[in-house]
């Protein structure tokens, strides 16, 4: 009698088991080191080397890979090595970045195959058909575009392998809020928006209300971040290399 088939878990890479690395340029993704380098998200890597010690779940890695870089996959496959052993190669799938995950599932997708991914648009490609669970990593998640399963990084590595487990097999919902750090940086933000609103709302009260957005940086000393931020760059003769990816 044939066994049958265990529950699969996919763990994302990038955001998930590894912090992800802010860049101002990509031309950085493709230099030597960059993803050997990234520093690991420990409690999720624990949390997932748990899970697949228990051999309940069959564990997968499913990463997007830049397929014109002779570094990514072969130094995503090193970090692996040296941070998560455990999932051989086997059980390491690469997708071309910009693809869909769910077409690079060993035989097909399934009902019960679990993402768990930093990232709604892979999410979205997954959940129909199959499960997804979002890793709110302290970075992400701040726009709300996902309100299904979602687990935050601020649980021990016992607790993240209990509630992944749990939502594997037993479908169990989970439903974290954002990490407090996070919630914070996130106020922070919204009150420094009331302050560049009210220094705008000022300008357009002037006598010759014109918005000059010159004059509001001078007020409210905007950072190149706050910027980005907002979608000023084309108000401001910005250097290009200051210009963030989108």
């Amino acid at each position: 009698m044939m066994n049958e088939r265990k529950p699969r878990l996919f763990v994302d890479m990038d955001g998930t088991l590894a912090v992800f690395n802010q860049i101002d340029k990509l031309e950085t993704l493709y230099e030597q080191g960059y993803f050997a380098n990234l520093t690991p998200q420990v409690n999720v890597v624990d949390a997932v080397r748990m899970v697949q010690a228990r051999n309940e779940i069959e564990v997968f890695v499913l990463s997007a890979v830049l397929t014109d870089s002779k570094y990514a996959q072969v130094e995503k496959n090193e970090w692996l090595n040296i941070y998560l052993p455990e999932i051989d190669e086997r059980h390491r799938i690469f997708v071309p970045c910009g693809e869909d995950k769910t077409m690079y599932v060993p035989d097909k997708i399934l009902e019960e195959d679990v993402l768990l991914d930093d990232y709604t648009v892979n999410l979205n490609a997954w959940e129909p058909p199959a499960k997804g669970l979002k890793l709110l990593n302290g970075i992400n998640g701040t726009k709300g575009t996902w309100q299904k399963s979602r687990i935050s990084i601020e649980h021990s590595a016992d607790e993240l392998a209990d509630m992944i487990g749990d939502y594997v097999l037993e479908g169990k919902a989970v439903e974290d809020k954002l990490p407090q750090q996070h919630r914070d940086e996130q106020k922070m933000s919204y009150n420094r928006l009331s302050e560049i609103a009210d220094a705008a709302i000022d300008l357009l009260l002037q006598e010759e209300p014109e918005l000059n957005f010159a004059a509001l940086d001078e007020a409210v000393d905007l950072s190149i971040d706050e910027m980005s931020r907002w979608h000023m760059h084309d108000m401001f003769d910005l250097q290009a290399e200051h210009r963030p990816l989108m």
